[in-house]
């Protein structure tokens, strides 16, 4: 993935396998090791310092929020917050079922709004402007 602008991860909130993969994932879209030798665990006990230059603008998408049960939801939920945080990704939670959670002017909105923001931003300060990238993945498994 040379001259990548953005990265979209999207992954399955109700699947925690999906959630911990974000990080090898988020690895081969930066072209870092993709094998990482350590366990991702949810409380993001991995190298920090990897992604510590990074200046690729990321989005995380969790999909199928609205069938996470509302006392399960703070748990899921912390399960990507690590990386958002070391990444200072925007993070949108979808619920499927909601087309409003994307409506103009809603939080979500913005987020992305913000994100492809940065990503014409950074393909503008770039020294080859002829190489514009958004890798997206779907993480679910």
């Amino acid at each position: 993935y040379n001259s990548v602008n953005g990265i979209i991860l999207v992954h399955d909130l109700t699947n925690k396998k999906s959630s911990l993969n974000l990080y090898r994932w988020s690895l081969e879209a930066l072209s870092k090791d993709s094998s990482p030798t350590g366990i991702i665990v949810s409380n993001g006990d991995y190298d920090r310092e990897q992604f510590a230059e990074n200046s690729v603008p990321l989005l995380l998408i969790g999909t199928k929020f609205d069938q996470i049960p509302e006392n399960k939801r703070n748990d899921v939920l912390t399960r990507t917050a690590f990386l958002s945080e070391d990444f200072n990704a925007e993070e949108i939670n979808l619920d499927c079922t909601n087309p409003r959670y994307l409506a103009a002017g809603s939080s979500n909105a913005v987020k992305l709004s913000r994100f492809f923001d940065k990503v014409i931003e950074k393909r503008y300060f770039t020294r080859d402007p002829s190489q514009v990238r958004v890798c997206a993945f779907s993480v679910s498994m």
